[in-house]
């Protein structure tokens, strides 16, 4: 019994060769002589024993791990575990005769937990797990997992934008990512502006300055150093604003003057004449002088009037002599003029009025104008001719041509 205890203990582990290696005791051939390692020791068994270290890897046929082992294990974040009764390791490397050997499929069968150190090594997107018993320094893989790689995911818009207008570069939908870098060149491949984006600020806007084509091409870039493949691009065009169309100016507001020297004009309509307020009717013919363009005409009319009664009511006779401001629609006029009797009785005379006229015109066609006006005629200057039996209301219609 004796000598098989001592043969399992020249051994750094006891095993049996089932279902995996069980290691029931550590120590005794360790690959590192230490009995209380610390962190900062397996940086100098990478120094010491990178020869040794390199001959386990290839025993382990991780040969081409060992050169990213050795170079980020002076780096790694060395965390402090236990290793439990069952738990495993993919391989083991210890010594045995000084000799590098390496035992597969380990677990520790001991009675009691064993504290290990515990870091990770990246290459070709995958992360190795490594763990290192403090009581003898033997290297251990513990896990081999996949690294999600970045992927990218670029949106521009618009494509295409007008000179001042801002575009958005969008990389919300990538995948994997720490953060994005973003760059943007000209047609002739200078580069004009970088940007780095971030998960939490994945997008922003872009103004550019210059009338042109550009490229915007982004990587992502992802844990361990990870980048996604080139080829994340898209095309941006700035274009020239539209040129400003000015309307044209309105058209002048349509007036109602007149700008000929001379024009004619023929107006009548209904009358109201003053005595029992008889109706009339009535018309006038006539001149008009353009005085001022468009603003102040002198009018010349003659004409005559018919009350709807008969005796003691009769034909009368009438003329003006005006002045006419446009106001445009409106007109105002305002002169004299004359009326004859209009009424055998005692208290109606002929004689001078003065004349107001308010009116409103209605079209204008070509050089013709037609308008509706009020005319109010009120007695003046001769004798006993008073305004109470002697003024005259007319309604006319004017047309000038």
């Amino acid at each position: 019994m004796k000598k098989l205890l001592f043969l399992g203990l020249i051994f750094c582990f006891a095993f049996t060769a089932f279902a995996g290696e069980k290691v029931t005791r550590l120590g005794m051939h360790p690959f590192y002589k230490s009995r209380d390692l610390k962190a900062a020791d397996l940086k100098v068994i990478a120094l010491d024993k990178a020869g040794a270290v390199k001959q386990g890897f290839e025993q382990a046929g991780n040969g081409e791990l060992v050169f990213a082992f050795l170079e980020q294990i002076q780096k790694a974040d060395v965390q402090t575990v236990e290793m439990k009764p069952g738990d495993t390791v993919k391989w083991m490397m210890f010594k045995k005769n000084r000799k590098v050997v390496v035992m597969n499929d380990v677990v520790w069968a001991g009675k009691k937990p064993l504290t290990a150190y515990t870091f990770t090594i990246f290459r070709d997107g995958k992360l190795y797990e490594f763990i290192v018993p403090k009581i003898c320094g033997n290297i251990s893989l513990k896990n081999v997992s996949d690294v999600p790689a970045p992927v990218c995911n670029l949106k521009v818009e618009p494509a295409e934008s007008v000179l001042g207008t801002p575009v958005k570069i969008d990389m919300c939908g990538a995948q994997n990512a720490v953060k994005t870098v973003v760059t943007v060149t000209d047609a002739a491949g200078a580069v004009v502006k970088t940007m780095e984006l971030t998960p939490e600020n994945c997008s922003a806007e872009l103004t550019l300055d210059k009338v042109g084509e550009y490229m915007v091409a982004a990587v992502v870039e992802g844990q361990y150093g990870m980048k996604s493949p080139a080829g994340c691009e898209a095309a941006v065009k700035v274009t020239e604003p539209a040129p400003v169309v000015v309307p044209p100016p309105p058209p002048p507001a349509k007036k109602f003057g007149t700008v000929a020297p001379l024009a004619f004009l023929l107006e009548g309509g209904p009358a109201v004449l003053k005595g029992t307020y008889t109706g009339a009717l009535w018309a006038r013919g006539g001149v008009l002088v353009n005085l001022i363009n468009d603003t102040l005409d002198a009018i010349f009319t003659v004409g005559g009037g018919v009350p709807i009664k008969g005796a003691p009511w009769k034909s009368f006779l009438m003329g003006n002599a005006l002045l006419n401001l446009q106001l445009d629609p409106a007109y105002v006029g305002l002169g004299l003029g004359f009326s004859t009797k209009d009424c055998d009785r005692e208290f109606k005379k002929g004689g001078m009025d003065l004349v107001g006229q308010l009116g409103i015109n209605l079209f204008r066609h070509n050089k013709s104008t037609g308008s509706l006006f009020g005319e109010l005629r009120a007695p003046i200057i001769t004798k006993d001719r008073s305004f109470e039996h002697n003024h005259k209301l007319l309604l006319g219609f004017r047309y000038i041509f």
